[in-house]
């Protein structure tokens, strides 16, 4: 007997930039198979993610609420076990629950109640694979940017395909009566950007510049300039069009994965949910990666396709990655748990002529002085260390801590060019969007709390040494090094050059 409640299958990736996207309206990118799951289903043009880093934004998703409120404040941040998570809500109310893939979990609890997960980063690594292989344990951003040096079999977006298709019908055929919640989490197109030879030679001189280049580095406030690289124009092109070789491959690992269940029939009472951890500003204002309020850095891809949805639909109002959560337990039948602050909006998605949004906005932040490693890291009363930001529909209030306020006309000035903060015309418009940053928020309480999670840190950790970027486990709870003969399990000193890696073993 089949369950009647539906299925879900959570797909993510790392640092897609919501506009490199055929059904974004990109030209160049190839993204036939997300652009059908999105002509299918329901598009949301206004995303957000709550925290521009993987951790942090993951730890929110998870959670559905906002990174003050579950010590998302940067990345190897752990979850407390207070915190009860979306897969364990779903797994309390009878659901198989499985991760496959990067999650980049802080901690000795790397299921945080996911019940299954044959694949991953269970040590701490990251998940992203160093490339080119003689960077290992490190790996580069944009100046290592090409042709992978890795096997593309043993490539982890391939090894997330093979591996989530195998649980779902794996799980089906055992036990086709209890529903199931899967995530599979796609490292691509993180850094470093390298994908097949086939993908990069698609995109050699056919990627646009960004429409604001480096050459509007000066208009950037203090917070921003971290994110500045010194890039040649060459080591820039070459970059983006990693970038979009990189998306165009873990599109195809998706449509891999998509057609499997579909020949299966897995996905006749299955809602599929398509999104990323945070964007990539791929250049624009002469900054890489994320970590930034523009929306290439904040605003995250995010499609639901599903029975009784609808196809062919684009919101435009905006909707938090915290908000997925709720959702979905309102589309289970199952109860919303009290105190999130991710909003449920299955109700209103059946409602497509509703003119009245979910949420009037979206929170977003970022806490430099955030990072659990101590050395070197950002003294807490630095100045211009921190922001938050709302963004509405049509505008997006910025606040950096000991800094300037920003203010952007999302619809006239959608690249974010003008400060209109202090335009006299909008100053009621400020206050406005600033009494709603300050609800149930304070720079005070931030830097209390971040003093208190350190505390609890300790007796968290895992107490395990970093392995290679991922692990496979076993049925009986053995867990071994999925690369270990790629890279030789050598634990070495990071190279000159990198400027990303595994975190120190200490810090587990």
């Amino acid at each position: 007997m089949m369950n009647e409640r539906p299925n879900f299958l959570l797909i993510v990736t790392d640092e897609h930039a919501p506009a490199v996207a055929g059904f974004s309206g990109d030209r160049i990118v190839q993204t036939q198979h997300l652009d059908q799951l999105s002509a299918d289903g329901v598009r949301f043009e206004a995303a957000s993610c709550t925290n521009p880093a993987c951790t942090p934004s993951r730890m929110s998703m998870l959670t559905g609420k906002e990174p003050h409120r579950c010590a998302g404040w940067s990345n190897h941040w752990i979850i407390f076990p207070e915190h009860v998570t979306w897969p364990q809500h779903f797994s309390e109310h009878g659901y198989t629950t499985g991760l496959v893939g990067k999650m980049h979990f802080g901690g000795k609890d790397q299921l945080q109640g996911f019940q299954l997960r044959p694949y991953g980063d269970m040590r701490h690594a990251l998940g992203h694979q160093p490339d080119p292989l003689h960077m290992y344990p490190g790996y580069a951003n944009p100046e290592s940017a090409g042709i992978t040096e890795i096997p593309e079999s043993l490539l982890q977006d391939v090894v997330v395909t093979r591996e989530s298709l195998a649980l779902v019908l794996e799980h089906r055929d055992r036990s086709p009566e209890i529903p199931w919640f899967v995530c599979a989490s796609y490292s691509r197109p993180h850094s470093p950007l390298t994908a097949p030879g086939r993908y990069i030679r698609r995109y050699i001189d056919k990627v646009p510049p960004p429409v604001v280049g480096p050459e509007a580095s000066d208009q950037l406030e203090p917070f921003a300039r971290h994110l500045e690289f010194d890039l040649t124009d060459e080591q820039l092109t070459r970059a983006r069009e990693a970038y979009y070789a990189s998306v165009d491959f873990v599109d195809d690992c998706i449509g891999e994965l998509l057609d499997g269940l579909q020949k299966a029939g897995a996905l006749e009472n299955t809602i599929v949910i398509y999104t990323s951890d945070h964007g990539e500003m791929l250049g624009s204002y002469g900054c890489w990666g994320k970590c930034l309020y523009y929306e290439p850095s904040i605003g995250v891809p995010l499609v639901l396709n599903g029975p009784g949805l609808g196809a062919g639909r684009s919101i435009a109002h905006p909707i938090s990655l915290m908000d997925l959560y709720p959702t979905t337990c309102g589309l289970a039948g199952i109860p919303v748990p009290e105190d999130l602050d991710g909003v449920d909006f299955s109700s209103w998605l059946g409602n497509p002529g509703s003119t009245q949004p979910p949420r009037a906005f979206t929170p977003s932040a970022f806490y430099r002085y955030g990072v659990r490693i101590e050395e070197g890291a950002t003294p807490e009363d630095t100045p211009c260390a921190a922001w938050r930001c709302i963004r509405e529909t049509d505008w997006k209030y910025v606040e950096v801590e000991q800094g300037p306020a920003l203010l952007f006309d999302l619809v006239n000035d959608p690249h974010e060019t003008t400060n209109l903060a202090t335009n006299g015309k909008h100053r009621e418009r400020c206050q406005r969007m600033q009494a709603s940053l300050y609800t149930n928020f304070s720079w005070n309480e931030v830097h209390q709390q971040i003093e208190r999670d350190r505390q609890r840190l300790p007796e968290l950790n895992s107490g395990l040494p970093p392995g290679t970027p991922n692990q496979y486990m076993l049925a009986n709870g053995r867990v071994f090094d999925a690369e270990k003969s790629l890279y030789d399990a050598r634990w070495l000193p990071i190279p000159p050059g990198c400027t990303g890696g595994i975190i120190p073993q200490q810090f587990g």
